[in-house]
């Protein structure tokens, strides 16, 4: 695929897809050769998909326009494959763009060939009966390709066509690593003769294209054969940087592309009328500015944000987006900045990136390769950083996932790339109380009850609120599936008893959730004694580093520095005795530290650790010896060897 959509918007999109087209009774269909002699499933076997075929023409008008045509064709393996691309989605704005589907069709695994007609391809709007002023030409393409399986073939040919961007400015992308394996990638750029374009081709180095100038065009081709899947890095930086791409820009550098987005932003931002009045109604005269901040982000928080990445820059005028629901991540930049100054805040938009500046600096400046839009906002001397799509989440230092970054004032021409600060990892205190029993039959029932304090809570909290407005029905749903991915750390036979998320989360203040779990067969035997882990969890991340191998291209991003406290209380059965306790530990590193201890008294055992991560972004460089402390932090866990039945205990 080459024009992801976010997550967000594609869940607002399902509607009624097309129907699932048949196979015709009794009609002799077409039989399409060439892809008769095309890999097999045996010569890719950790692979769901392939793509035989990727061709992306990228034209560029006198005027700015642009057209990005693409032609895939894709051979599906499993039942796997056949989910991620029986169906194929594209959302655009119709009063901008324009979509064209010129081949949709399945080839099955004996070469017949199912085309996919035009009545089976929905053209819809994607806010179809919901009052909108800048939404309402927002609209969805919607392919489902007819008896998808496996062994078989789905192939596309699309044409995107785009009104120019200010000033003529363009970029385009061409992503030649997916999920799965390329068998063959073709990009080609064709530009006015004489044009300013620039070319970048992260993950290759030498790579030479074809140029050629015809009929007034400048064509440049590059040609990639045999793309191995993308093996994504653990606690790397987002998946669309991780990939091998090939791009193309007419931006001259990274300040022009600052001063271009910043004076098409300013231009939409407003202060009085619609803004004025609204930001008058929800703050209170006299109020300190944190209580205005959150007055404004509490109202502003009803609305829906588009995630992802900024793929696009269409900005409206902010008194147009005063009443509307659903906001992409540029027009929420525009809003909020309008009304924290309609409040008295002064505000800057940030242009946000995960990597160092060193990094970003070096690449080619396109605007889709902006990571976030972030607003720095400052009254009486105090500062804040605010995502726009969550405005509840403020604070002195940048947000979780920038820390360590690198960010672009927007207004500041003078300014080069500023590397983001981090906060301190006390700030982020992660605190676990564990209360677990054995009985035995070696099943062990645990209650957990974790309290996140700053950067560590923010997606919880976040969550919180979102569930809080949410039906009972969804909200139950969205819960179990949390506390599932929880309880699967424990065994992959875990079961959830109960559980308790706070629903009233408020802005800085720490967040706490607890659930009781059982795990059937914990234990496991040795001879004549018993072994466990200790049930403790460890960090996500840190897990993810310390199952990693291999070298790494890009840095570690742990998203914020963290202290992490766990106290267990452990109560074994009555016939079973302590025969091993885990070993002491104790780990320092320029990363962090990590201590470890357990004591026994009677049939209870007494386990304590605490994990202190400093570092928010670390380089490639030193990302082995930071894959090294996270497999001891996993390993210092240590385990509990149990003596069952009275025999005689080894001393602990």
């Amino acid at each position: 695929m080459k024009r992801l959509v976010s997550a967000a918007l594609v869940s607002m999109t399902l509607g009624q897809f097309a129907p699932a087209q048949e196979i015709p009774k009794d009609v002799v269909l077409p039989v399409e050769t060439k892809y008769l002699n095309s890999p097999a499933a045996s010569q890719y076997p950790e692979a769901n998909a392939i793509f035989l075929s990727d061709t992306v023409n990228f034209r560029v008008a006198p005027d700015g326009s642009t057209e990005y045509d693409e032609h895939d064709v894709i051979k599906v393996f499993t039942p796997a494959g056949v989910e991620d691309h029986k169906d194929l989605l594209r959302v655009y704005r119709s009063d901008l763009e324009s979509v064209q589907v010129d081949l949709a069709r399945t080839i099955l695994p004996d070469g017949r060939v199912l085309e996919v007609p035009k009545s089976a391809i929905a053209d819809e709007a994607v806010f179809e009966g919901q009052k909108t002023k800048t939404n309402q030409n927002m609209r969805r393409v919607v392919i489902r390709y007819p008896n998808v399986v496996p062994n078989s073939i789905v192939e596309y040919h699309i044409r995107t066509k785009k009104k120019p961007y200010p000033q003529g400015k363009w970029w385009g992308v061409s992503y030649v690593q997916n999920p799965e394996p390329m068998v063959e990638s073709r990009f080609e750029v064709d530009v006015p003769a004489g044009s300013p374009v620039r070319f970048a081709t992260p993950g290759y180095t030498n790579l030479v294209p074809e140029k050629s100038t015809h009929d007034g065009i400048d064509s440049t081709v590059y040609k990639i054969v045999q793309s191995p899947a993308l093996s994504q890095e653990a606690a790397g930086p987002a998946l669309l940087t991780q990939m091998k791409r090939l791009e193309a820009s007419n931006f001259e550098s990274w300040g022009q592309l600052r001063s271009w987005f910043n004076q098409a932003f300013e231009a939409n931002c407003d202060s009085t009328g619609p803004v004025l009045t609204q930001t008058q109604r929800l703050i209170t005269p006299g109020a300190n500015p944190t209580k205005q901040l959150v007055d404004i982000g509490t109202w502003a928080t009803h609305k829906r944000f588009l995630s992802g990445a900024l793929d696009d820059f269409r900005p409206n005028k902010a008194s147009l987006l005063v009443d509307e629901e659903v906001l992409n991540p540029v027009d929420a930049g525009i809003l909020l900045t309008s009304m924290y100054r309609a409040a008295g805040f002064t505000v800057q938009p940030v242009l946000a990136f995960e990597l160092p500046p060193e990094q970003v600096q070096s690449e080619l400046p396109r605007f889709n390769r902006v990571d976030n839009l972030l607003l720095k906002v400052s009254q009486a001397g105090e500062n804040w950083w605010i995502d726009p799509r969550h405005p509840l989440e403020f604070d002195s230092a940048p947000p979780s996932g920038y820390q360590g970054g690198s960010v672009l004032l927007a207004a500041d021409d003078s300014q080069p790339f500023e590397r983001l600060e981090s906060t301190p990892a006390e700030a982020n205190r992660v605190e676990t109380r564990v209360e677990a029993r054995l009985d035995d039959k070696g099943r062990l029932e645990l209650r957990f009850n974790t309290v996140e304090h700053g950067a560590s809570g923010a997606a919880y909290r976040e969550a919180s609120r979102e569930l809080l407005d949410s039906g009972k029905e969804q909200r139950d749903q969205q819960l179990s599936r949390l506390f599932d991915r929880i309880a699967a750390f424990y065994g992959s036979r875990a079961r959830v008893l109960d559980k308790y998320f706070n629903l009233n989360a408020r802005q800085g203040q720490p967040i706490d959730f607890a659930a009781t779990v059982a795990v059937p067969d914990y234990t496991v035997r040795m001879g004549n004694k018993l072994a466990m882990v200790m049930p403790v969890r460890v960090n996500p991340k840190m897990l993810d580093l310390a199952e990693a191998s291999g070298s790494r291209t890009q840095p570690v991003i742990l998203d914020h520095p963290w202290r992490e406290d766990v106290r267990l209380r452990l109560i074994l059965p009555n016939n079973t005795e302590i025969s091993e306790l885990p070993a002491t530990v104790q780990i320092s590193t320029p990363f962090g530290s990590y201590f470890a201890t357990a004591r026994g008294e009677g049939r209870e055992v007494y386990y304590y650790s605490r994990l202190v991560v400093n570092e928010a972004l670390i380089p490639k460089e030193k990302a082995g010896e930071l894959t090294q402390f996270a497999r001891q932090v996993v390993q210092a866990r240590g385990k509990l060897v149990l003596t069952p039945n009275g025999r005689t205990a080894n001393t602990p």
